[in-house]
């Protein structure tokens, strides 16, 4: 092998080895929920699917459709009669005077039979097909209600897991601080102890909460590390994600619903189609019109594609069919009775499903303005807490406190930093809720 080669060889495998590297640091960045939500329309496996649905309910809508109008068709033949069956003719028919009972053998026909006809049929009542497209136009209708549910629960979905990073990124923060705090005061507990001023019961106290604080820091960084990879499975994607944002960045302007509920549209969307169905099944009692018309004409020769001797042989006709269903053998006054019975199990559903979610909605309401009265008190609690912690480290410095007394003080701003991050969490996610269920899924976000 030359060297050129060689140095081909080589460039070529670095240019690969850096193309690799530069694909794998290749990192999603979202610096809001809304970022997240426009990503998770373009890539969600379940909003694509639903998407698709969408389009799959808006062809068979177009093929119910299509029924209903009338249908034409062209045909072609060519027939080659190698053998033309004989027929027996009595010979009375060419001589009066011949014996009864003889017959004369004679061959009918061509041996090339070329054929060609357009025949056309128009359905033009039939009231099962005329509910059967307004089912289908009920379908796509309800499909493209599907995709708003599958994006209303995807949010939700997403919501959780976006600010579960987002209230762990913020547990992180305080996490760490408290874990400079603990070596802080395990330090100076190692100092004293050294000193002969404390006991090894002490210091063992001093180093549990230094390794509490580092075992809910690393389990802290864990959770993130897992929840950005459910964020991953959830937008279906294998590139980095990396958020840029935080719990506080978010304030809802508005706290009054005026979109129906998707779970509410689709029942009533299923109700309607129920109404169809029933309307479907009825019809099979109801007379069906059609007319047909068919033209027809064939060409008989001796001579293949010889066609200057060729007997040309027309036919036409045009009708009109009416059937009228008379006894089916009581199966559609069941299917009827079926279909009354299932649209009365829709309605209840409806019924309850608008009670339940309309309950949600207010239970909503309850939950964000009760969630933001505890956040704001728990942020009180956790700053004071914050300020006597901090004489209690000053006492404990000047030898006025015992360690346990400190560490006392320091445990009570644990608690309140913990409920602050419950009430956070709550908060948050309550908010993203209402956010949720105030946008109008038809459109873009």
């Amino acid at each position: 092998m030359n060297r050129i080669s060689i140095l081909f060889l080589i460039t070529l495998s670095t240019t690969f080895v850096f193309g690799q590297s530069n694909e794998a640091d290749v990192q999603i960045q979202f610096q809001s929920f809304q970022d997240v939500l426009k990503y998770a329309d373009e890539h969600a496996t379940k909003i694509q699917n639903a998407v698709i649905g969408e389009q799959i309910a808006s062809t068979r809508k177009k093929e119910a459709k299509s029924y209903l109008y009338p249908s034409v068709n062209a045909s072609a033949g060519y027939n080659n009669n190698l053998t033309l069956q004989p027929t027996l003719v009595p010979e009375q028919f060419f001589n009066p005077n011949a014996t009864s009972g003889d017959f004369r053998e004679l061959t009918f026909g061509q041996q090339h039979i070329y054929s060609a006809g357009i025949q056309a049929q128009w359905n033009i009542l039939n009231f099962q097909k005329m509910f059967a497209s307004q089912t289908a136009n009920i379908v796509a209708e309800q499909s493209e209600i599907n995709t708003q549910k599958s994006k209303f629960n995807t949010y939700n979905l997403l919501a959780s897991t976006y600010y579960s990073i987002l209230l762990t990124q913020e547990a992180i923060v305080i996490y760490e601080e408290n874990l400079k705090v603990s070596e802080a005061i395990y330090n100076s507990t190692t100092e004293k102890f050294q000193k002969g001023i404390i006991s090894e019961e002490a210091l063992n106290l001093a180093e549990i909460k230094q390794l509490q604080n580092r075992k809910n820091l690393q389990q802290a960084k864990r959770n993130r590390s897992r929840f950005y990879t459910q964020l991953q499975s959830q937008l279906n994607t294998n590139q980095q994600i990396t958020i840029v944002d935080t719990p506080q960045n978010f304030s809802l302007t508005d706290t009054s619903f005026t979109t129906i509920h998707p779970e509410i549209r689709w029942q009533e969307i299923e109700v309607d189609k129920q109404k169809s169905l029933l309307k479907e099944k009825k019809a099979l009692l109801l007379p069906n019109l059609s007319f047909n018309y068919q033209y027809n004409t064939s060409w008989a020769t001796d001579s293949f594609t010889d066609f200057s001797n060729a007997n040309e042989l027309p036919q036409q006709y045009l009708g009109a069919k009416l059937n009228i269903p008379i006894f089916t053998g009581f199966s559609t006054r069941s299917k009827i009775k079926k279909s009354k019975l299932e649209l009365q199990q829709q309605e209840l559903q409806l019924e309850n499903t608008k009670l339940v979610k309309q309950n949600e909605d207010d239970l909503l309401l309850l939950d964000v303005k009760q969630y933001e009265e505890e956040l704001t008190e728990n942020n009180k609690i956790m700053k004071l807490r914050q300020k006597n912690d901090v004489h209690a480290e000053n006492k404990y410095n000047s030898g006025i406190i015992s360690l346990n007394e400190r560490l006392d003080s320091y445990e009570d701003l644990l608690n309140a930093q913990n409920t602050y991050l419950q009430s956070l969490a709550s908060y948050t996610l309550a908010k993203y809720k209402m956010y949720i269920r105030q946008l109008d899924l038809k459109s873009n976000n």
